[in-house]
């Protein structure tokens, strides 16, 4: 019991809370390295957002990468191994002197480690909900046209604990936007100069990510979870072996999953719009707040270092009103019913909280906090946590989902009997059983986890690239648009999969 819950705590601290962390505290003060560091003042949006479309680029290999290395590893290495980077990556990032091509292999080297630790978020998540599953018997049904009998899990566990992910990934930014931003404001108080200010909190970041590291070797040791999932007896090594020789074959079983079940298909496309509001959310606005208030360019830099002092705290003020609400939501929407009938409310819920959120913050000026700038990022927060947490808890459920094949629909019977005699996952998967074995996708788990970040990588690498040119050209508002019409997206395949499943189920229709 005491193992399980240091394992608990330091997935949720350790890998949930820091690795969201130490994302927003680089996402929200790279256009502050660009402009105070390297004293760029012109094309900071194109600048930005190039750097973020690298890192994401990077992210698109990287992610299914560490997932299919977990696969073959465990997860307790690669996180060890992604804390690391990030941790040499932020010394690194502050000794550039140029954009290009030293800052941005800087952040490509960040993005490397940043990809790892946000890929194991959800690719541990599974074995912890599985760890603490009960043994009391699980809803089963029987697909009679299919012959296959499944054992859906509507098991609360999933939502519950997404909703704990959710929770500590919002403290995470919370903690980034309350302890890390406002670090090289007061740096500066202390008679620093902007320069070496902020180089000194990247030092302190770095410090914090090696602490991590260690915290998660010890946490995760070889007795743990990690371990014992993969080493059940000389069989099933040899079965995990066999897997592994041919891991990169997973990925086009996943993306094909990802197609033909809605559930895994709509977890990646929530994962997508995910990710872009956290970076809309982390990046975007503190670059909209900086644009407002460091003035012009052209104006005296005595004059555009006082106005960016107001725009850090201004930054993390709105950025930390939409992360105290996500705060707040995270564990009502872990509550709040995977589904409802046949609707998939909280997307709903979410996607609607998006797309109006951002449509208002677009028409919003900056210049001052006020109750309606207040209701804005509460919208956005509200909509940010709601697909974290249901995009987490719809591919963690699809991961620990039993089904099996019969032969032929007079088996069902039978094997419904024998799957009450089981109390474990692990016994389910037996080949010697005299009916063939349940099966999970457990064994994929890590490459889902890849394929997840992926979808939100893909999201993020369009609205960088994409949301700094906007931003450059057509104004500071053109980024947010972007993020209303993913939500949109979101909305219309939530809509779409319910009227499809509600026609399906229509009687008379098989």
């Amino acid at each position: 019991m005491a193992t399980r819950v240091l394992q608990l705590s330091v997935y949720l601290i350790g890998v949930c809370l820091f690795s969201i962390c130490i994302l927003v505290f680089v996402n929200a003060t790279v256009s502050f390295v660009i402009t105070d560091l390297l004293h760029q003042k012109k094309n900071v949006g194109d600048a930005a957002g190039t750097l973020g479309f690298a890192d994401e680029l990077l992210a698109l290999v990287a992610c299914p990468f560490w997932g299919l290395l977990s696969d073959r590893i465990g997860f307790r290495l690669v996180i060890v191994m992604g804390y690391a980077i990030i941790a040499a990556s932020l010394f690194v990032l502050v000794q550039a002197t140029n954009v290009y091509p030293q800052l941005l292999l800087a952040r490509l080297f960040f993005s490397l480690g940043a990809s790892c630790a946000s890929t194991m978020v959800t690719a541990i998540l599974p074995s912890m909900v599985s760890k603490a599953r009960s043994t009391a018997g699980q809803r089963q049904s029987t697909d009679s046209s299919a012959q296959t009998l499944v054992r859906t899990s509507q098991d609360p566990r999933h939502a519950h604990l997404s909703g704990f992910v959710g929770l500590f990934t919002g403290i995470g930014a919370l903690l980034a936007l309350g302890a890390f931003l406002p670090i090289p404001n007061r740096l500066q108080r202390l008679g620093m100069t902007p320069e070496k200010a902020l180089a000194d909190t990247y030092y302190i970041v770095a410090a914090t990510a090696l602490l991590v590291a260690l915290a998660c070797y010890c946490g995760f040791r070889a007795t743990s979870i990690n371990s014992s999932e993969r080493s059940h007896d000389s069989a099933s090594t040899q079965s995990v072996t066999q897997r592994t020789t041919n891991t990169f074959s997973y990925i086009p079983t996943v993306l094909k999953l990802g197609v033909t079940q809605p559930s895994l298909g709509l977890g990646f496309l929530a994962s997508f719009v995910a990710r872009s509001s956290s970076i809309g959310i982390t990046l975007f606005i503190p670059l909209y707040v900086n644009a407002s208030l460091c003035g012009n360019p052209a104006s005296g830099i005595e004059d555009v270092k006082a106005h960016c002092r107001e725009a850090y705290l201004m930054a993390a003020q709105l950025s930390g009103v939409s992360q105290v609400f996500a705060l707040v939501f995270a564990p009502v929407f872990g509550y709040f019913p995977l589904r409802h009938r046949h609707f998939n409310i909280p997307l709903t819920v979410a996607t609607l909280s998006g797309a109006t959120g951002y449509i208002l913050f677009a028409r919003m000026h900056t210049s001052k906090m006020t109750p309606s700038s207040l209701a804005i990022m509460a919208l956005l927060g509200v909509s940010q946590i709601g697909t974290i947490v249901h995009s987490l808890s719809l591919v963690s459920s699809f991961v620990t989902e039993e089904k099996r094949t019969a032969k032929d629909a007079g088996t069902n019977d039978a094997v419904a009997d024998a799957v009450d005699d089981h109390e474990e996952t692990t016994q389910l998967l037996d080949s010697d059983n005299n009916h063939s074995a349940f099966e999970t996708h457990e064994h994929l788990k890590g490459t889902i986890a890849g394929v997840y970040s992926f979808a939100g990588s893909l999201a993020i690498l369009i609205l960088t690239k994409l949301g700094g040119v906007l931003f450059d050209r057509l104004g500071a508002e053109a980024p947010f648009y972007l993020l209303c019409l993913f939500n949109l997206i979101l909305l219309f395949a939530v809509v779409t999969c319910g009227v499809l499943e509600l026609y399906k189920k229509t009687p008379g229709r098989k």
